[in-house]
């Protein structure tokens, strides 16, 4: 019975190993036709990623593999039947194993007689008969369908890879904006009216941005902010601080008031306030004379500021009158109106500040969604060339740009983008703009602008600050030679421009970026 049973234990051996390569070859078949079945599916409803869907084929194919093998598992009996059939034992093997456990002469004849012919046997033919062709077929030609769609482009799977990349990158805008409405809400100022819309268009900013159907859409909405931004902004404020300044001439011309002239010419807006309030509560103890010096002064300097700031101008000429008048008491009242006009403005430019900043943190949440979306439209296959779409909103970052010129025949305007706001230009042909207020003028044929039209040997005027008389203070034009009499050189004006436009860069109202372009600027104009 050893022989028979090392024959049978062998022969199982060769048939479990048969069985096993058969049913591996339909577990790869089956893995290979369910992914091309999911290959052919992501063509009309994509996933991505569909690795998981994949890996979910292969163990697909892994059950059917090991569950196949596991039923075609041959007992011994059955083993000792095939061998019988396949190697033409004439159910020798079987019948031992049938009559393993009986006991008797002729069972121990028959158990002799099939240990001999086990002896004997060639185990080569009792293998299963054929091999797993048609699976092999199968698997190797599903597998290649699946290799070449794998390489093959995907337009659909492409398209969901584009739209959740731009919407990962309208995510992560809205977000950008959501941490500016969080810095204005934690503003000193944010009780304020003006502040709370600054708050109130961030968070529309961000709700429109994050529900935008495309990455233009959401741009477009970054721009309507901006826009909303700034018409909350003050337009005539950079003319009320020149005013102020031009206001703050006459006062340094006196002792009593040199400080609140300094302040305003400098244009300290929140120091000029404070300077006022103190001249204010200093004017009872001036004597007669100094009076009536300080009224001709205030006068002058209400004169100077009429045309751009009338609020001030307004409580500068009362004052004066006041004190012509000698009632001290309505002196102190107009000069704590002129302290106010000038807090209020400290305001607006603190207000002014912080919605540039907020501009030109939307400016760049825009650029960096466009270049985003740019880069998956790319990397999808889809082309495009980077820069487009970004028509919308350039040029509008608040805080940059380059000095207006305006060029042409006869009279005409132009603009000009200064380090605060936008501005006229108003002349024949050449004019530089101010990068101090964003105001300029400029008179004269040709054209030039920035830095080239200082160091051209063409002169440049500006607007001049206006005396009581009417007259601008500076070396006015002259109308003979074509100048108008109310301009004058820009040089006489240059050191204001230059306090004031270092006063906003100070403040880092001005991106990082563009800080050392406006100190070259005024550099290259006083050069």
């Amino acid at each position: 019975m050893e022989k028979v049973d090392r024959l049978l234990n062998r022969a199982r051996g060769v048939l479990v190993g048969d069985r096993a390569l058969t049913w591996a070859v339909r577990g790869l078949a089956v893995a290979a036709v369910a992914a091309f079945a999911i290959e052919v599916l992501i063509r009309f409803a994509p996933l991505d990623p569909v690795r998981p869907e994949l890996i979910g084929c292969a163990v697909l194919g892994l059950v059917i593999a090991a569950g196949g093998w596991v039923r075609a598992w041959p007992s011994r009996l059955e083993v000792a039947r095939l061998a019988d059939r396949r190697l033409g034992g004439r159910e020798r093997l079987s019948t031992a194993v049938e009559f393993a456990t009986a006991e008797g002469a002729l069972v121990w004849r028959q158990r002799v007689d099939a240990g001999a012919w086990a002896g004997e046997a060639d185990l080569a033919a009792v293998r299963d008969p054929g091999w797993p062709v048609r699976s092999a077929a199968l698997a190797l030609a599903a597998g290649a369908a699946v290799l070449v769609l794998a390489l093959a482009s995907n337009p659909a799977l492409q398209s969901l890879r584009v739209q959740r990349a731009t919407q990962a990158a309208q995510d992560q805008a809205a977000a950008q904006v959501g941490q500016l409405v969080k810095q204005s809400e934690k503003s000193p100022t944010a009780s304020d009216p003006q502040h709370q819309a600054l708050i109130k268009d961030l968070k529309n900013a961000q709700q429109a941005v994050k529900s935008a159907p495309d990455p233009q859409s959401a741009v477009a909405a970054l721009s309507q902010a901006q826009s909303d931004i700034r018409a909350l902004q003050d337009p005539n404020l950079a003319k009320k601080s020149q005013s102020a300044a031009a206001a703050g001439q006459p006062l340094q011309a006196n002792a009593a008031s040199a400080k609140a002239g300094q302040a305003l010419t400098s244009g300290d807006s929140q120091a000029a306030a404070s300077e006022l309030s103190k001249l204010a509560s200093g004017v009872p103890q001036l004597s007669k004379a100094d009076q009536q010096k300080l009224a001709d002064n205030l006068a002058q300097a209400a004169a100077a500021s009429a045309s751009g700031n009338p609020k001030l101008s307004q409580a500068l000429q009362n004052a004066s009158d006041a004190l012509r008048r000698g009632d001290t008491a309505a002196a102190q009242q107009a000069l704590q109106q002129a302290a106010q006009a000038e807090q209020d403005q400290a305001a607006s430019e603190n207000f002014n500040g912080d919605s540039n900043q907020a501009i030109n943190s939307l400016q760049q949440t825009k650029s960096q969604l466009e270049q985003q979306a740019q880069a998956a439209q790319q990397g999808a296959g889809q082309g495009q060339q980077s820069g487009q779409g970004q028509q919308a909103g350039q040029g509008q970052q608040a805080g940059q740009g380059q000095p207006g010129a305006g060029q042409g025949q006869g009279q005409g305007q132009g603009q000009g983008q200064g380090a605060q706001g936008q501005g006229q230009v108003t002349g024949q042909g050449s004019g530089s703009g101010n990068g101090g207020s964003g105001s300029g003028t400029g008179q004269g044929n040709g054209s030039g602008s920035g830095s080239q039209g200082a160091k051209s040997t063409e002169k440049v005027y500006v607007p001049g600050t206006s005396t009581g008389s009417g007259t601008p203070q500076g070396n006015a034009g002259d109308p003979s030679r074509g100048t108008d009499s109310q301009l004058v050189p820009y040089s006489d004006y240059l050191a204001q421009y230059t306090a004031t436009a270092q006063s906003e860069v100070d403040r880092e109202l001005i991106p990082a970026d563009d800080q050392q372009l406006v100190r070259d600027y005024f550099q290259n104009l006083a050069s």
